[in-house]
C-alpha cells in the first residue's frame, strides 16, 4: 500500500508481480499519489523514472499518460494532453492508454 502522511491510502497492490514490474508499479503509483497531492513536479519525476529505468514494463504506457496529465495540471495547457496521444499512439499504438487519450487528438498542436 502507498499511504500519504495523513494515512490516506492511495494505492494497493494485490497479487504477484515480478520484481521489475513491481518496482515500476510502485514508482508509478507513487507518481499518482503525488498527483493526488498536487505535487506535479514530483509526479513528473516519478513518471520519468518509470519511463527511463523500466523500459518494457507494463507500467510504461500509463507513466507516459500521467506525465502529460501532470504537465497539463501544472500548466492548464491542453497541448500536453495532445502530446500524450501523439507519443502513445507512436510508441504504444495498441495500448489501453492510447485508447484513453484518443479524444485528445482533437486538440490542436
Amino acid at each position: 500500500m502507498i499511504l500519504d502522511t495523513e494515512g490516506k491510502r492511495h494505492y494497493r497492490c494485490t497479487g504477484f508481480l515480478p520484481p521489475f514490474e513491481f518496482c515500476a508499479a510502485i514508482i508509478l503509483n507513487g507518481a499518482k499519489t503525488e498527483l493526488d497531492l498536487e505535487n506535479y513536479d514530483l509526479a513528473i519525476k516519478c513518471c520519468d523514472e518509470v519511463i527511463e529505468k523500466y523500459r518494457g514494463a507494463f507500467a510504461v504506457p500509463e507513466a507516459i499518460f500521467y506525465v502529460f496529465v501532470a504537465r497539463y495540471l501544472s500548466t492548464h495547457d491542453p497541448k500536453n494532453l495532445r502530446a500524450a496521444f501523439d507519443r502513445l499512439s507512436q510508441e504504444f499504438p495498441g495500448s489501453e492508454w492510447t485508447m484513453k487519450t484518443n479524444p485528445y487528438k482533437q486538440i490542436g498542436r
